[in-house]
């Protein structure tokens, strides 16, 4: 009988362990909700997404935790961008999917569209989230994303893609230099 009562508790647990590592950590923001495998690829993140000049205005925001610093930066980034963009949609709600690399940001894309891409990250209005690798999380790649989620969500019909191309680029542009 204690024998089966311990398999049941080490099936249990390990079950416990596969749900956490299969559905990773989440983060809610004023805008997105961002989702991550571990706690050591949120830092990488944290650490390669370098604000530059804009640092200075997070002065203003709180942040005891990694989430919240991360959280910060992301919202920081959107209100620039649609600053940047001068397009403020009235409901701006999105997912960001953090993958640990390149190769994981290509499989989703390949998963959803069915085809083989070399992106480091994307942005699936289909899904409503972007998908970034953690290994190149620069301000420069987020913001151009960002640019295109602001677009998809503001316009009732979307843009044609070179459109939608260069407003994204305009706003990595003017939030980078």
């Amino acid at each position: 009988m204690g024998s089966r009562i311990l398999i049941a508790a080490s099936l249990f647990q390990f079950i416990l362990v596969m749900a956490s590592l299969s559905f990773g950590h989440e983060i809610k923001t004023r805008y997105v909700t961002i989702t991550y495998e571990t706690k050591a690829h949120l830092h990488e993140f944290n650490d390669k997404l370098y604000l530059g000049r804009l640092k200075c205005l997070l002065k203003k925001r709180r942040a005891l935790t990694i989430e919240d610093e991360v959280k910060n930066k992301i919202d920081l980034i959107i209100e620039k961008a649609e600053t940047v963009l001068e397009i403020f949609p009235n409901t701006l709600k999105f997912k960001i999917n953090l993958v640990p690399s390149p190769k994981e940001v290509q499989k989703a894309y390949y998963n959803i569209y069915s085809k083989k891409v070399d992106y480091i990250a994307f942005y699936s209005p289909g899904k409503n989230t972007v998908f970034y690798s953690v290994k190149h999380a620069k301000i420069r790649v987020v913001s151009h994303e960002i640019g295109h989620v602001i677009v998809q969500h503001y316009f009732k019909i979307t843009p044609p893609v070179k459109i939608h191309e260069l407003l994204a680029q305009f706003t990595e542009t003017h939030i980078c230099d």
